[in-house]
């Protein structure tokens, strides 16, 4: 059984990587044990993450409306051309809008969300150094929805980011763009604002990386490809109940070999409610990932199987309605689904045939290294 500081400790986990950057793929692991772990002590956990999007200030209803079109394509990267050609009304988790051109030496593990995200619908894209190698160096991109304004930075110290001088930046998609700072940086830090598109702010955060932050952050900025397209996924999904909408897509990988990569994609019930806690509270997620053969317990990623389905070694738990199952070396890529309660009793079981994998998925990479 978790204890009160446990769930918080996961919970916390959850939060900061929806407002700074975290290490890609150990934040993957991080909300995967969160979202597991919450469906044991379900009211506590939900509580603690619904409190914690209030906190965010930030309730838009109606963004992820799917009968909404997401803005048509934008014009690719080149000098002060960083923008789409108007401001994200709704945010299309299943669209990729920004990408990178160009990124300092060393960054090897890339994470791209879009959609409801932990502080409100959104979009990041993020490049990071080696888990386990101190502190996070990166680079991490946001794309706000119309009339959303960038908020101040989350320290680790707890004590709130005052702001300091502003200063100009780079001519960026055509017009101005600034430089903010504010108190508590552990890191050389660059905080880069400007107008992707009439009343919708991007930023571009620098940590720790590229020499001087500012003109990192300068060269990255003007080198952004935005657009809009369909983000590429290792499966897809037949069968999911009609009253369930996608919320968020998540896609990550790791540059360094092994090649190592996740794609998730999140359903919520529909909802007339734009409010980030209560649309993440009961969640359907279905994931996949490389697989990879680890038989050391002492490793952390080593989770003992306890069933088989269609044949191969399998992990299944839950209770109270929620369930998670996790099928291993399904052509090479491991599958989970993750239910809180809004499937059927059996759900992960019954839902894991209509999951169809693309061709060689042990092979698959993401758009994020191409």
């Amino acid at each position: 059984m978790l204890d009160e500081r446990h769930i918080g400790d996961l919970m916390l986990t959850e939060i900061e990587s929806a407002e700074r950057p975290s290490e890609v793929l150990d934040v993957r692991r991080a909300m995967r044990t969160a979202r597991r772990q919450r469906r044991l002590t379900h009211g506590a956990g939900a509580a603690l993450l619904a409190v914690a999007l209030t906190v965010g200030g930030l309730t838009v209803p109606d963004l992820l409306t799917p009968d909404r079109s997401p803005a048509p394509l934008g014009t690719a990267a080149g000098s002060g051309r960083t923008g789409l050609p108007a401001a994200l009304t709704m945010v299309d988790p299943q669209r990729v809008y920004v990408r990178f051109g160009w990124l300092p030496e060393g960054l090897r593990n890339l994470q791209y969300q879009a959609g409801l995200l932990l502080s409100g619908p959104g979009v990041y894209l993020s490049a990071s150094n080696a888990p386990g190698s101190g502190q996070w160096k990166g680079v991490a991109v946001t794309l706000y929805p119309k009339g959303v304004q960038p908020p101040a930075p989350q320290r680790d110290s707890g004590e709130p980011a005052r702001p300091g001088k502003t200063t100009p930046g780079p001519e960026l998609n055509g017009g101005t763009s600034s430089f903010a700072s504010y108190s508590g940086a552990e890191q050389p830090e660059a905080i880069l604002r400007w107008r992707y598109a009439p009343d919708g702010w991007a930023q571009l955060k620098v940590v720790g990386v590229g020499g001087d932050v500012r003109s990192t952050a300068a060269q990255v900025a003007r080198a952004l490809r935005f657009g809009d397209e369909p983000t590429p996924m290792p499966a897809t999904v037949a069968g999911v109940p009609a009253s369930l909408r996608v919320i968020t897509v998540d896609v990550q990988e790791s540059l360094d070999e092994p090649n190592d990569w996740y794609a998730s994609t999140t359903w919520a019930p529909r909802s007339s409610t734009g409010d980030p806690g209560q649309q993440r509270a009961r969640t359907m997620t279905v994931s996949v990932s490389r697989y990879r053969n680890i038989t050391d317990p002492t490793d952390n990623k080593y989770v003992e199987p306890n069933t088989t389905v269609a044949g191969h070694p399998a992990r299944f738990g839950g209770q109270n309605g929620n369930e998670s199952l996790t099928v291993y070396d399904v052509n090479g890529a491991n599958v989970t689904i993750d239910d809180s309660a809004l499937l059927p009793a059996g759900g992960t079981r019954a839902l894991f045939p209509a999951v169809t994998l693309v061709p060689e998925p042990a092979s698959w990479r993401t758009h994020l290294g191409r």
